[in-house]
């Protein structure tokens, strides 16, 4: 629940907004992307290809769509992404607890008024735009982002930006983004939230290993609140079948992917120690 209020107050729905191959090695894709929605700087080094995703998020307690499409120009790239994110039968017991001793809070003794309980629904999007140049084995991007948030009668609009960058060498390459460089307004009635910038490196890692491909991952997130680490790994059997599996922090993930050009499909799931499990399908379509 916590993540859930962090989410709707924040702009937490924007780091969970990955295909399902990368968060099937814990959410990585900073370095080694299958989409570009992590790191702009990808558009350069993803084949043009559009791409769609369905997430049920702790059972249904949440749902998740995110899509997009990225193209190629002479030494550029382009690419627009889409996120939205909801959250439904939210109880509001604000009006409902019978306070006996009025102190505002429900102690031992006193409970809530059913009747009086009522319920209300979140929804947050975004629309992202992106843009990448190459400077030799450098890739840099950035993307300017509108964001759309209502929580139950009040809405909100706001804006950011995004700058990332690839080192490419080959057998190894490193990643870096600054999210929210700009510190992202986001406009209420009567108020107006920030989104904090935070920071993003990882390093990858790939190796072809007897008839397998193998790939390895490890990005790390600083932020306001702290850090937070994902780790990813993916073997490839013949290019057409991928096994996953990875930690965003200490929460397990697992996926499979299957191409079948220039058509891929890629299933996770992420296991909470607490929460039930979430459930993420992508496809996507190669252009080349």
């Amino acid at each position: 629940m916590l993540l859930i209020l962090f989410a709707l107050f924040e702009g937490e729905f924007l780091n969970v907004g990955v295909d399902a191959g990368s968060w099937g090695r814990g959410a990585t894709g900073l370095v080694y992307p299958i989409t570009p929605y992590k790191n702009p700087a990808s558009l350069l080094v993803l084949a043009p290809s559009s791409y769609f995703t369905g997430s049920k998020l702790f059972g249904d307690l949440a749902n998740l769509i995110s899509g997009g499409i990225n193209l190629k120009g002479d030494g550029f790239g382009l690419g627009l992404n889409f996120i939205l994110h909801s959250i439904g039968d939210i109880h509001d017991t604000r009006d409902a607890l019978i306070d006996l001793d009025g102190d505002g809070v429900l102690d031992e003794g006193e409970e809530l008024d059913e009747g009086k309980i009522t319920y209300f629904s979140s929804r947050e999007g975004a629309l992202i735009g992106s843009y990448a140049r190459g400077f030799g084995d450098f890739y840099l991007g950035a993307s300017l982002k509108f964001i759309y948030k209502k929580i139950g009668d009040e809405s909100a609009y706001g804006a950011g930006s995004d700058i990332g960058i690839i080192l490419n060498r080959g057998s190894y390459s490193i990643g870096a983004l600054i999210r929210d460089f700009t510190t992202s307004p986001i406009f209420w009635e009567g108020r107006t939230e920030h989104i904090a910038p935070s920071y993003l490196l990882g390093i990858g890692i790939k190796r072809k290993i007897a008839s397998f491909d193998v790939l390895m991952e490890f990005d790390v997130l600083g932020d306001d609140y702290g850090f937070n680490h994902n780790l990813g790994l993916e073997i490839a059997i013949n290019k057409w079948l991928s096994f996953r599996s990875g930690f965003i922090n200490t929460q397990l993930t697992a996926g499979v992917g299957l191409v079948k050009l220039p058509v891929s499909i890629d299933y996770a799931a992420n296991i909470h120690p607490e929460l039930p499990m979430s459930h993420r399908v992508s496809i996507l379509y190669k252009f080349e």
